[in-house]
């Protein structure tokens, strides 16, 4: 029996998602102060780290989650959760700030 997870293409989701969200974000991270940007960012950091630690945790243990089906809805969260760290230093360099 196949999970219906292992059918979803969680990854493609994660990009439509991350596409249809970076406009309405970038206002969002606009309108905040320099300390509302630094906190964005550092919490969007600690999320995309304990993605990729559960990621790189499965490569060390030898499995080759790339290549895995049911590994897809961690690559798309990893590309999700980093595309989320990205538009925050984004943000932060439009705005001036280091």
């Amino acid at each position: 029996m196949v999970d219906v997870d292992d059918e979803l293409d969680h990854q493609g989701m994660a990009i439509e998602l991350i596409d249809a969200f970076v406009e309405r974000d970038a206002a969002g991270l606009a309108a905040l102060d320099a300390a509302g940007r630094a906190a964005q960012v550092q919490a969007r950091q600690a999320l995309y780290d304990y993605v990729d630690r559960i990621w790189e945790d499965a490569k060390a243990r030898g499995l080759d989650p790339a290549s895995r089906p049911d590994w897809n809805v961690v690559a798309g969260l990893r590309d999700l959760t980093n595309a989320l760290v990205e538009q925050a230093g984004q943000a932060q360099a439009d705005a001036g700030e280091d």
